[in-house]
């Protein structure tokens, strides 16, 4: 399936998301298109007074298309209260809208809320790319910094995890590094050499350390002469360090004409955290993704 065929697939209408500060005309466009053309259920954890205004604005009279308004006005206070709904059952995505990473984080990794479903939280990022031949997961490009061993094989089981809740069933992935081959001074290359030889995924298939052109291009790994069932058929690219993530992450997106969806992985429900620069299409595309995460 391509990237909107992915995402529309087996669309799960009985969602219900909780947006942890609402109030930009883009979420709150989005909060009404969604809910009027699938039916999704919203709670939006924002001041009352100003997004009920905002509505009436754009005549959508949110109470009677499934939008709840907890009235909240500090950050902190409106990310407990999301994290206390998502604990209860009272909705099924949380979704980061005008309020700092951390906060939001502190709030939903509190212990009493026993919402950590892994052992890592890990950014996951679903691309569309104009030449590439299918969609690729792309991770970690927005959580964590410098991945040991340890880290990077939780990253890759998340990523496995996603990548089965699309219909991904043996995904081959890579693990990128700026050259193929081991070096001690380039520490990717050494972990990653480390998990190819010594740690067994369970239906996936991977190699590594590898080139980003080797991972993505038949054609490269020809010339250069690397021999791998990953090469040029990579679904899942895990990326050294964050550097390196979010730099292809944003020039995926600005320069290359890539579609993208985000969510972090590991909390007992999917989380949808995007960047203010993200455009409406990219965060109602990672609305979705999270939808499939249910």
């Amino acid at each position: 399936m391509n990237f909107d065929e992915t995402l529309q697939s087996n669309f799960n209408t009985d969602a219900s998301i909780a947006l942890v500060r609402a109030g930009s005309e883009d979420l709150l466009d989005l909060v009404r298109e969604s809910a009027l053309e699938h039916g999704i259920k919203w709670h939006l954890f924002d001041d009352e007074r100003v997004l009920a205004e905002a509505f009436s604005a754009m005549e959508f009279d949110y109470g009677n298309f499934g939008v709840t308004i907890h009235h909240c006005t500090d950050d902190a206070a409106c990310a407990e209260e999301a994290g206390r709904l998502i604990s209860s059952g009272g909705a099924n995505v949380l979704m980061k809208g005008l309020i700092s990473t951390g906060v939001i984080l502190k709030a939903v990794l509190n212990k009493e809320l026993k919402l950590l479903d892994q052992a890592l939280l890990s950014h996951v990022a679903l691309f569309s790319l104009p030449n590439y031949h299918k969609p690729v997961i792309i991770s970690d490009a927005a959580m964590n910094i410098d991945p040991d061993t340890e880290t990077k094989i939780k990253i890759i089981e998340n990523t496995i995890t996603v990548a089965g809740k699309l219909g991904i069933k043996e995904p081959k992935i890579a693990l990128v590094s700026a050259v193929e081959k081991v070096n001690e001074k380039i520490a990717s290359t050494v972990t990653n050499d480390t998990i190819v030889k010594a740690h067994n995924f369970e239906s996936a298939i991977i190699d590594g350390p590898m080139q980003y052109d080797l991972a993505m291009s038949k054609s490269a790994s020809r010339i250069k002469g690397y021999d791998s069932a990953v090469a040029g058929d990579a679904d899942i690219l895990i990326m050294p360090h964050i550097d390196a993530g979010n730099i292809l992450y944003k020039a995926l997106i600005t320069t290359a004409g890539a579609h993208v969806a985000g969510i972090i992985a590991g909390l007992k429900v999917p989380f949808v955290l995007t960047s203010r620069a993200d455009s409406k299409e990219e965060k109602y595309n990672s609305i979705k993704l999270a939808i499939k995460m249910m």
